[in-house]
C-alpha cells in the first residue's frame, strides 16, 4: 500500500497547489486591470483530501491491482496538473457546475482499463468538487461573484430586450392594450346621453350621463302591459341594479321612453370605466358590447363575436387583437347588451332569439341583458335559456322630482351665463310645483321620455305648459317644426320651405308606411322615392323631391340617420 499512499499523496498536493494558485489569481474588482501583485503561496494541507481520496480506492476497487490503481490515480494528477489556474470566469463559465468542469477536464491516460477508467472518473468528480467548493468559498471569490452577476444581469436583460424587439409585445399586453383604448372609447361614446333624441328649442339634445341618469324601478315577473300609471298592486319594486346584481341573463321590459336604451347606455359606460358601486362590483371586471338590433335590419345575419366591434361601429374593430372577444365571452368578462328586440320586424325576432341561443350555448359564462317592449315577444321568452324577466315600472313621484333635478342640473351646465342659470333654478321650481299640483301632468311624467319632454317644453315656454298629452304633442311638433327655425330666423336653408301642415302631412305618411311595412327605419333612396310620390299630390312645394326630404331630416328634428343610407324617427313615440 506504500506505493499507492504515496502517488495519493502527489494528487492531494498537486490538487492543494492548483487551488491556491486559482485563489492568488482571483482578484476581486471587475478584472478591468491586467496587472497583479506577487503574493506568497500558503503552505497547503494535502493530508484532508489525501484521506478523502484514498477512501475511494477500498471496497469498490479492492479487486483492481495495485498498479492499476496508481495509474488511474498518476492520470487524475497529470489532468489536474494539465489543468492550470481555474479562475473565476472559467467557473462562471461553467455555472459553477462541478460536474461541467469534470467533462471540460476529462482525459483519462491510454492504456487505462475499464475499471481503471471507471476509478479515473470518480477521483476527478472528487477533485473538480473539491476545487469549486474551495474556490467558491473564498471571501474574494465571493466579490468576483457580485461582479459577474451583474453583469450576466445586463446581458440577459440585452437579450430578453432584443427577444422582444423581435418578436413584438406578448399576446397579453397587446389585448390588455387594446381593452383598456377600447374602454376608453366606449367611455366616449357613451357618456353622454340623449334624453329623447330631440332638440327643443333652447335645451340641448345630449347631455353628460353620469349627470341626466336616474335609477330607475324595475319589478318581476308578471303581466306585462304596455303604458303607464298602473297599479303595482302585487308588484315588489326594486332598483334596476339590484336586479342585475343577481342575474347573468335578464330580459327588461318597458313601454316606448320608459328608459331602456339609456338602462343599457349606463351599463355599457359604468362597465367601461369600471365605477359600478357595491351593488354590482362583480361587473367591474366585464368589458361591455353594446349591440342595438335596429342597425342590423337590413343585414341577412346578426354579427357573430369576431363581428361585434364591426357591427357596433366601433372604428378600432381592425386593431383588435385575434380571438380577443372570444375570449373575454369565454372567460365570462363580456357584457352583452342587446338593445331593442321589438325595433325589428317581426319576421326577425325568430332569428334573434336563435342567435341569442347559440351565442349561450357557446358562451354560457357571458352576461346578457336584453331590452324589448312588452308586447314584442312573449313571457317566457328565453326562460329556457335562464333568462329572467323584470319590467321598468312607471316613475313615481320621488323619481319625478329626481329626474327633474337631473335634467335642470345638466341643463346648467351645458350655461354660460349665470343669469341662465339662475333662470333654470326658477324654471326647475316651477315644474316640480307643477307635476306636484296638476294632475294631468303628473300623469304625464311618469316615464323619463315625457318627463324630459315636460322640462324642455317648460323651458321653451316659460313655464306655460300645455294640460293634455295631445296638447304636449302639439306643442312640441309646433316648436320643431316652426318655432325653433322661425325665432332663429332660419329659412330655406335646405333649398325649400315647408309649413308645418305641409311638415306634418309628409311625416305622417313616412311614419304610417313604417307602421304598415313593420319596419323602423327605411332606406335613404327609398324614402327619397316616396317622396317624391307624395309630392306629387302637393304642387305648392317648391324644391326637389331631394331637398324635401334633407330639410325633413336636418330641420324637423323629428328624422336621423341611424346609419349612412338609412333614416328613422328619433324616437318611436313621435
Amino acid at each position: 500500500m506504500q506505493g499507492l499512499e504515496v502517488v495519493v499523496l502527489r494528487l492531494a498536493g498537486t490538487l492543494a497547489v492548483t487551488v491556491v494558485k486559482s485563489l492568488i489569481a482571483t482578484r476581486p474588482g471587475a478584472g478591468l486591470v491586467t496587472g497583479r501583485r506577487a503574493a506568497p503561496l500558503p503552505r497547503p494541507d494535502p493530508a484532508p483530501v489525501a484521506r478523502k481520496l484514498a477512501g475511494r480506492l477500498s471496497d469498490p476497487y479492492a479487486d483492481l491491482p495495485d498498479h492499476e490503481r496508481e495509474a488511474a490515480v498518476e492520470a487524475v494528477r497529470d489532468t489536474v496538473q494539465t489543468a492550470g489556474t481555474v479562475t473565476p470566469d472559467r467557473l462562471f463559465a461553467l455555472d459553477l457546475d462541478p460536474e461541467r468542469l469534470f467533462r471540460t477536464l476529462r482525459d483519462p491516460a491510454a492504456g487505462l482499463a475499464e475499471r481503471g477508467v471507471e476509478l479515473y472518473d470518480e477521483l476527478l468528480r472528487l477533485c473538480c468538487a473539491h476545487m469549486v467548493e474551495k474556490l467558491t468559498a473564498d471571501q474574494s471569490f465571493m466579490a468576483r461573484a457580485a461582479v459577474e452577476q451583474t453583469r450576466r444581469a445586463g446581458r440577459t436583460e440585452a437579450l430578453v430586450e432584443d427577444v422582444r424587439d423581435r418578436l413584438g409585445p406578448r399576446p397579453e399586453a397587446l389585448a390588455l392594450s387594446f381593452e383598456e383604448r377600447y374602454a376608453d372609447y366606449v367611455a366616449e361614446t357613451h357618456g353622454r346621453l340623449e334624453l329623447f333624441g330631440l332638440t327643443l328649442g333652447r335645451s340641448g339634445s345630449e347631455w353628460p350621463l353620469d349627470t341626466a341618469y336616474i335609477s330607475l324601478a324595475v319589478s318581476g315577473d308578471g303581466p306585462h302591459q304596455e303604458g303607464f300609471g298602473l297599479p303595482r298592486t302585487g308588484q315588489v319594486a326594486v332598483k334596476a341594479e339590484q336586479i342585475l346584481s343577481s342575474a347573468d341573463r335578464l330580459v327588461l321590459r318597458g313601454p316606448a321612453g320608459s328608459g331602456k336604451s339609456t338602462l343599457v347606455q349606463w351599463l355599457a359606460l359604468n362597465a367601461a370605466r369600471r365605477s359600478f358601486g357595491k351593488d354590482l362590483e362583480d361587473w367591474n371586471r366585464c368589458v361591455p358590447f353594446l349591440l342595438r338590433l335596429r342597425a342590423f335590419t337590413s343585414s341577412d345575419t346578426l354579427p357573430m363575436p369576431d363581428a361585434f366591434l364591426r357591427a357596433a361601429g366601433v372604428p378600432l374593430h381592425g386593431e383588435a387583437p385575434a380571438g380577443w372577444t372570444e375570449k373575454l365571452l369565454t372567460d365570462g368578462r363580456a357584457l352583452i347588451l342587446v338593445d331593442g328586440v321589438d325595433e325589428i320586424p317581426s319576421r326577425q325576432r325568430l332569428r334573434t332569439e336563435n342567435w341569442l341561443k347559440s351565442l349561450i350555448a357557446a358562451y354560457p359564462d357571458a352576461r346578457y341583458v336584453v331590452t324589448t317592449r312588452p308586447s314584442a315577444v312573449p313571457e317566457d321568452w328565453l326562460s329556457r335559456q335562464g333568462f329572467v324577466g323584470h319590467s321598468l315600472l312607471p316613475m313615481e313621484r320621488d323619481d319625478i322630482r329626481s329626474f327633474i333635478g337631473h335634467w335642470h342640473e345638466a341643463a346648467r351646465q351645458e350655461c354660460l351665463a349665470p343669469a341662465e342659470r339662475a333662470q333654470l333654478d326658477t324654471y326647475e321650481t316651477s315644474l316640480r310645483k307643477a307635476v306636484s299640483t296638476r294632475r294631468d301632468l303628473g300623469r304625464l311624467a311618469t316615464n323619463p321620455l315625457m318627463c324630459a319632454l315636460l322640462c324642455a317644453l317648460n323651458r321653451d315656454r316659460r313655464m306655460q305648459l300645455p294640460r293634455a298629452r295631445k296638447e304636449l304633442y302639439d306643442a312640441a311638433l309646433d316648436m320643431l317644426l316652426v318655432r325653433r327655425d322661425t325665432e332663429r330666423e332660419i329659412v330655406g336653408v335646405e333649398g325649400v320651405d315647408l309649413t308645418r301642415e305641409e311638415q306634418t302631412a309628409l311625416l305622417q305618411r313616412l311614419a304610417y308606411w313604417l307602421i304598415r311595412n313593420g319596419q323602423v327605419e327605411a332606406e335613404r333612396a327609398e324614402a327619397v322615392e316616396m317622396v317624391a310620390e307624395w309630392l306629387a299630390a302637393m304642387p305648392q312645394v317648391q324644391g326637389s323631391p331631394e331637398q324635401v326630404f334633407s330639410h325633413l331630416l336636418i330641420r324637423s328634428g323629428l328624422l336621423r340617420e341611424p346609419r349612412p343610407g338609412a333614416v328613422d324617427f328619433v324616437h318611436r313615440t313621435f
